[in-house]
């Protein structure tokens, strides 16, 4: 699948094994749904429509690169769930309210200082605002149709919470945290050196100097902040652990240098009740079910309608 989304990317052009030429990868026949005959450019121009929507809607680097990836993953197999989607929003007969589609226009346009800014990143992608409102009609008809089919249908028990808390209470179960200031010397000018650093910042610590000055003079790594059992080496956890908020501990060595620590805050562990875990039990199994009943009515579209995926 890597190396089929490569083809979408760069456009390369298929080689036929005899040496002669093949045709164009993007004529090249991917999938059929129905009628409906799709190529290698219909889902290289699919991938970047969610790409240019992606951007056109403002949202985070980061969750683009998400989203993205997950499209990537699922390849040819989620443009041809789409379709089967639409074509199910299709025979229902749904219609928009206009003023729904022009609601959702207007909170993608206040992302943007001003609509120039707005028109002009439409242009940046090669859209209208034409094809956006007919890309969010579909998209909203898709939403409603699945809402009807399998969202609309998903009951989560109460008792199912309950039982979920009771089976699973180390979910809910939260490890006291050490909220630490931390100076680490590294060992690299020799363990002497660092043995002599680490106490003269022991000593600034344990006297209340500013720590952002005593770190920025001494550590060489960030303060570790806080932390919970378990996450860091074990003869740390051991001298940290029994400190009380305000104490310091003594110059603690591991493998590759010296740590000093003092503790200004003490978070105590504690197990979340039913009642505060509830909401996020209930998120949880919804999810769950809204999963497999997703899977299961995708599959009957499947069945009910022609679909052919090609290698």
């Amino acid at each position: 699948m890597r190396k089929f989304l490569y083809l979408i990317i760069s456009g390369v052009l298929a080689l036929s094994p005899g040496g002669a030429m093949a045709k164009p990868v993007n004529d090249a026949i991917v999938a059929i749904v129905n009628t409906d005959v799709i190529t290698m450019k219909d889902l290289k121009d699919y991938i970047a429509g969610i790409y240019r929507q992606l951007k056109i809607e403002n949202h985070p680097v980061a969750e683009i690169q998400e989203i993205m990836a997950s499209y990537e993953e699922k390849g040819i197999n989620q443009l041809v769930e789409d379709k089967l989607i639409l074509a199910a929003s299709k025979a229902k007969g749904l219609e928009l309210r206009e003023e729904a589609v022009t609601k959702r226009i207007k909170e993608i346009k206040a992302k943007y200082p001003t609509e120039d800014d707005f028109l002009a990143s439409l242009d940046a992608q090669g859209l209208t605002v034409t094809d956006l409102k007919n890309k969010i009609m579909d998209q909203m008809k898709a939403r409603y149709t699945v809402d009807i089919e399998v969202r609309d249908k998903i009951f989560v028990n109460p008792q199912e919470v309950t039982k979920y808390y009771s089976e699973h209470m180390n979910e809910f179960t939260r490890k006291t945290k050490y909220d630490l200031q931390s100076v680490y010397v590294s060992f690299d000018k020799g363990k002497q050196e660092a043995r002599n650093k680490a106490s003269e910042a022991r000593a600034k610590l344990a006297a209340g100097e500013n720590f952002e000055k005593l770190s920025k003079e001494y550590s060489e790594l960030p303060s570790v902040g806080a932390i919970e059992q378990g996450q860091m080496v074990p003869a740390v956890e051991r001298a940290v652990f029994d400190l009380k908020v305000g104490e310091v501990s003594d110059p603690i060595e591991v493998d590759a240098g010296i740590y000093v620590f003092k503790v200004v805050g003490i978070l105590p562990g504690r197990v979340e009740t039913l009642e505060e875990a509830k909401d996020k039990i209930h998120n949880k199994l919804y999810d769950q079910l809204f999963e497999k009943k997703f899977k299961e009515w995708i599959s009957k579209l499947r069945k009910k309608n022609y679909v052919e995926v090609r290698d």
